[in-house]
């Protein structure tokens, strides 16, 4: 491609710039040892990245904090220049190739699909070269070299970039684009016509302005694709350099006498406009004083920057050269030296976290790490710092339950403990052979195991809980390790390249400056082992975690095993056959727990006394088998399947896991690959491996074809050979306790024990028959008027029912007084329902018919009264009268009784809502009730310790959960309060973007109006030039006209001219011979 042309590699690989490198001082040396002449060298980098120019010798820590990057300038006698561009003097080949390697590595480069270190930028590396001659001046000249790496034009659907990639990528056909322009216009002009060049459409061509159409020479390498999905491309890139080679370059000597007298016109013509300016006259006459002032300053910057010009000499050009080296020296040691700092400021804070040992510290010191890195090109996931603060919640959930999995521990060791002391009580009694007793401690034990195998239940589901997310932790740290070790890896690889062994005194003095320069890398690479240290100690600290969550879900029951086995042995000496076998897998479950998770109908033995022919093929047996050596959860927490469901058709991929698994905890199969292979042949030779492996450690022939692995056939066969695997990984095996290497006898995990319980519980029940016959025998055999222990202990008993009876009838009091309660608010609602109804009946029959008869009466009883006259008989007056009052009375009544319902219909309004606050009173009482009824039963039988422990337990549960929910509370706030800072934060950032887009349309508003004014008169300009075109045209046409006619007469001339001469020969010829 084109930057491995241009830069190569060691030896004879080199690239263009390291060859022009070397012929350019090896003719230097050869020029200054035979004459007086003598060269300055002068070299700088940088290169367009995004249509920014940036230094590449120089280079900043973050680009965006620069700005634009450096400027674009133009003088009258220097010509194109950047300006505050680096220039070191290079005084040998071995330095500048130093310079030319520490500014390619900060070169922007990215990965593509179609380049894995793909240019994102135009990089320019100038050499100028000055030579100076002691005897004659006039020999002084100088020259320019540009020798510019392309980046290369690219599709999107071909590199597949998106994002600041597809951004680069737009840029870079801008550029290549605006480059295409100048081409062709500068082809047409060398053909002939009158063309405008647009050199500055973009800054790759502004730059090579003067490389493409000025004083120079240019050559230009197009590197080609063979393939044929590229054909297009390659089609482009040939029309496009064919397209080049039709330039035409005059190139001059650059004599520095001729600079200087044009550097010396130049000042005097500054002088000159300083002078007027100073004066008042010229165009200034009509300025201010401020404005003249500001031009004055500007002509004298102008002339001062030219007499520096004129003045500047090889020893200044040398000594700034060094003063810059040593800046950047002082600079190079200072960085040393802060990344010193800083690495033992990080190693101290490693070995804090390493000695607290706290899981949330060191996520957050990991958080604190990545956070404070300088930005990485393609960083792995670990580096973005959203992994670790999802680490850090996944940890805040796994440290609530830890804590719920030691509270349940607490509890089924108070529960395992009550036990105990039942089954020592029962152990007294047959020690003293006293019957009652024992039959005291058997029924009291029976109860106790129930709530031992509650509580043991509630422990796996919470040791399942805790262990998920332990592996979800330990799986997500392990690959960011395994990510972060690759990315080192390939920051290693990309360091190193470049580096040839054997190299000499000039190249390791050359390797030295450039490791100097490459100390941001370095500090990188610390950094990245900083953080991969890091990695390395939360993940042992998860590990940790999952040894405590394993210590947390086990119970030692070798103690009460013991004691249950000695006691139900004595008890059942002379039972059946049936009744001792329960005894022997107690036993055998007391030397290996681990047989506790064995199914049904498998030998109850260690798994390293298994023969070959006691295996079985099914999925239960087989998961069963392989979890005494490895635990499921690791295997399968990458899917949602159980470990049955993968073993009932175990895929190939699944089975190699397995096998790694095994081999990581027993190291059986040894001498096995652990990479899943590509190749079907391959893939069977490790299963063949397996099978060949376990077949010469069991010494018998196993059935097993590889084929039918990767088929998904033959079931059985696969998961017999997993057992048989098993098994000979197991006799592989040092000889340890029962228990296996990680834990004490005795010890069960937390699947274990409802096995171990069962078996436990089959030994108390038949010891319990065996001991309730021996006790109907004793009780047939005493009289009646004895009164034994186990009287007294049936009286106890009646006495607790009858307790337990007065606490049932006060319950249904309680039920009954709330029924009452119901029943007298279902009399309220129905109260209230036939007065809401009597009213709305009445609202809806409209007045009383009666009353108003009755009030007719009346009026007319008036009129009557007060023309009495017209009334022939006073008795009848005298009645009305009466009949008047008495419907006076009975109104009067009615309202009474109207005024009373209201106040009864008030009266129950507050009798309901006391009834309702009486309710509430009676639920949270029945509620508190049947709380301390729950309690009182957990307390019963209980010694006055235990019931203690018991409290302290709830208490300590509720404290806590309290206390979690407080912490939940303040971080839920928290987190309130982080969004809230956050969305104010984006807030303001929207209205600042908003007001930089307001700005930027309006400066683009103005650029715009500045662009069309430019055009039109730019448009004005072309046609005047045209019309002079055309007079000039019209003009040179006469000339021409007249120059042929002049040619003409010249020939003819000559013609004459010749003919005379030849006449004159004749002539004296003729004369020469006799005729006058």
């Amino acid at each position: 491609g084109k930057s491995w042309s241009m830069t190569g590699a060691q030896g004879e690989l080199m690239g263009i710039i390291p060859r022009v490198n070397e012929e350019l001082f090896a003719q230097v040396a050869e020029k200054q040892a035979n004459s007086t002449r003598r060269f300055l060298i002068m070299c700088s980098f940088f290169e367009i990245y995004n249509e920014i120019i940036f230094d590449l010798l120089n280079p900043v820590a973050d680009r965006s904090k620069l700005g634009g990057g450096l400027q674009i300038k133009e003088h009258p006698v220097m010509g194109i220049y950047v300006k505050d561009l680096t220039e070191i003097v290079a005084e040998d080949a071995p330095k500048l190739e130093v310079l030319l390697e520490n500014g390619s590595k900060s070169r922007a480069v990215s990965s593509t699909l179609m380049n894995s270190t793909s240019s994102r930028s135009h990089s320019i590396f100038t050499i100028k070269v000055h030579q100076k001659d002691e005897e004659d001046t006039t020999r002084n000249v100088f020259a320019k070299l540009n020798l510019v790496d392309l980046a290369g034009s690219e599709r999107q659907k071909g590199t597949g970039a998106s994002g600041q990639t597809l951004k680069e990528g737009a840029n870079i056909n801008k550029s290549l684009s605006a480059l295409g322009n100048v081409i062709n216009a500068l082809v047409e002009t060398a053909n002939g016509k009158k063309v405008f060049i647009p050199y500055r459409n973009s800054k790759l061509t502004r730059v090579l302005q003067e490389s493409l159409g000025g004083n120079s020479l240019c050559t230009m390498l197009a590197t080609l694709s063979p393939a044929a999905c590229n054909y297009e491309e390659t089609m482009s890139t040939l029309r496009y350099a064919n397209r080049a080679k039709a330039i035409k370059v005059s190139a001059t000597k650059n004599e520095e006498a001729s600079q200087i007298s044009r550097l010396k016109a130049e000042v005097e013509e500054l002088k000159k406009k300083l002078a007027t300016s100073a004066s008042g006259g010229g165009s200034s006459g009509c300025m201010t004083a401020e404005e003249r002032e500001a031009e004055q300053q500007k002509f004298q910057r102008q002339l001062k920057e030219m007499e520096q010009m004129m003045n500047s000499n090889w020893g200044e050009k040398a000594k700034l050269s060094e003063e810059h080296e040593r800046q950047m020296q002082k600079l190079r040691e200072e960085r040393v030296r802060a990344a010193q700092a800083l690495e033992e400021e990080r190693s101290k804070r490693l070995r804090l976290l390493q000695e607290k040992n706290d899981l949330e510290l060191s996520l957050r010191g990991v958080i604190d790490l990545v956070t404070s890195l300088a930005k990485i090109p393609n960083p792995p996931p670990i580096l973005s710092g959203e992994l670790p603060r999802q680490w850090l919640k996944t940890h805040r959930n796994l440290r609530q339950n830890i804590e719920g999995l030691g509270q349940q521990e607490t509890l089924v060791q108070v529960f395992k403990h009550a036990f105990d002391e039942d089954v020592k009580l029962w152990g007294e009694g047959a020690e003293a052979d006293d019957v009652g007793l024992m039959v005291t401690g058997l029924s009291r034990c029976l109860p106790k195991l129930d709530k031992l195998r509650k509580g043991g239940e509630k422990l796996l589901q919470l040791e399942g809980q805790c262990m998920s997310d332990v592996l979800e932790l330990d799986e997500s740290v392990g690959k960011a390790i395994a990510d972060l070790d690759a990315f080192r890896k390939a920051m290693a690889e990309e360091a190193s390249e470049g580096v040839a062994p054997g190299q000499s005194g000039e190249e390791a003095a050359a390797a030295e400056a450039q490791a100097a320069a490459g100390e941001g890398k370095a500090s990188s690479s610390a950094a990245m082992e900083q953080v991969s240290k890091m990695l390395s100690l939360v993940h042992m600290q998860v590990q940790q975690k999952m040894e405590e969550v394993g210590k947390l879900a086990s119970v030692d029951m070798g103690q009460t095993c013991e004691i249950v086995l000695k006691f139900s042995e004595g008890c059942l000496a002379e039972s059946s056959e049936e009744d001792r076998s329960s005894c022997h897998s107690l036993r055998a479950l007391i030397a290996d727990p681990r047989l506790a998770s064995m199914p049904a109908g498998m030998p109850a033995k260690p798994l390293r006394e298994y023969e070959p022919h006691e295996v079985q093929d099914t999925p239960a047996s087989t998961e069963a088998v392989l979890r005494q050596l490895i635990r499921w959860e690791g295997l399968v927490g990458k899917t949602k399947k159980c470990a049955s469901e993968l073993l009932a058709r175990p895929p190939p991929k699944f089975i190699l896991d397995v096998v790694v698994a095994v081999k990581a905890a027993t190291g059986f199969p040894p001498d096995l690959d652990e990479s899943w292979p590509d190749a079907r042949e391959e893939r069977l030779a490790r299963f063949q491996q397996i099978a060949d492996a376990v077949s010469n450690t069991l010494g018998v022939a196993v059935d097993f074809d590889g084929v039918d692995v990767l088929k998904g056939k033959e079931v059985n066969k696969t998961l017999r050979l997993m057992q048989l695997m098993a098994v000979a990984a197991s006799r592989s095996m040092p000889a340890a306790g029962g228990a296996g290497p990680d834990r004490a006898e005795g010890v069960a995990r937390a699947q274990e024990l409802p096995a171990m319980l069962d078996c436990m519980d089959r030994c108390i029940q038949a010891a319990k028959v065996l001991v309730d016959v021996k006790r109907s025998e004793a009780a047939a055999a005493r009289g009646d008027g004895e009164r034994s222990l186990e009287e007294k202990i049936a009286q106890l008993e009646t006495q607790l029912a009858e307790e337990a009876r007065a606490r049932r009838a006060q319950e249904e009091a309680l039920a009954q007084a709330e029924r009452a309660l119901q029943e007298t608010k279902a009399a309220i609602r129905k109260v209230d329902t036939e007065c809401e109804r009597t009213e709305a009946e009445a609202a809806a029959e409209g007045p009383d018919h009666e009353l108003a008869e009755a009030e007719r009466q009346l009026e007319e009883l008036r009129q009557v009264a007060q023309n009495p006259d017209a009334v022939p008989d006073q008795g009848i007056i005298q009645m009305l009268v009466q009949q008047l009052e008495g419907l006076k009375r009975d109104a009067d009544q009615a309202q009474q009784e109207v005024t009373h319902i209201e106040e009864e219909r008030s009266t129950l309004k507050a009798a309901v809502a006391e009834a309702t606050s009486q309710a509430r009173r009676i639920e949270a009482e029945v509620q508190r009730e049947r709380k301390k009824r729950e309690t009182d039963q957990e307390l019963i039988g209980q010694s006055p310790e235990e019931q203690k422990l018991i409290l302290q337990t709830h208490e300590t549960k509720l404290r806590q959960r309290a206390e979690a929910l407080d912490a939940q509370i303040l971080q839920m706030q928290a987190e309130s309060e982080e969004h809230k800072a956050a969305n104010r934060k984006l807030v303001s950032e929207k209205e600042e973007l908003s007001a930089k887009a307001e700005d930027t349309n309006l400066q683009m508003q103005i650029v715009q109006e500045e662009r069309d004014s430019l055009r039109d008169a730019m448009e004005q300009l072309w046609n005047e030039k045209a019309t002079v075109d055309e007079d000039l045209e019209t003009q040179m046409a006469g000339y021409i006209n007249l120059s042929e006619r002049l040619n003409n007469q010249q020939d003819e001339t000559r013609e004459l001219e010749m003919l005379v001469e030849s006449k004159k020969d004749e002539v004296a010829e003729l004369q020469r011979n006799g005729f006058s």
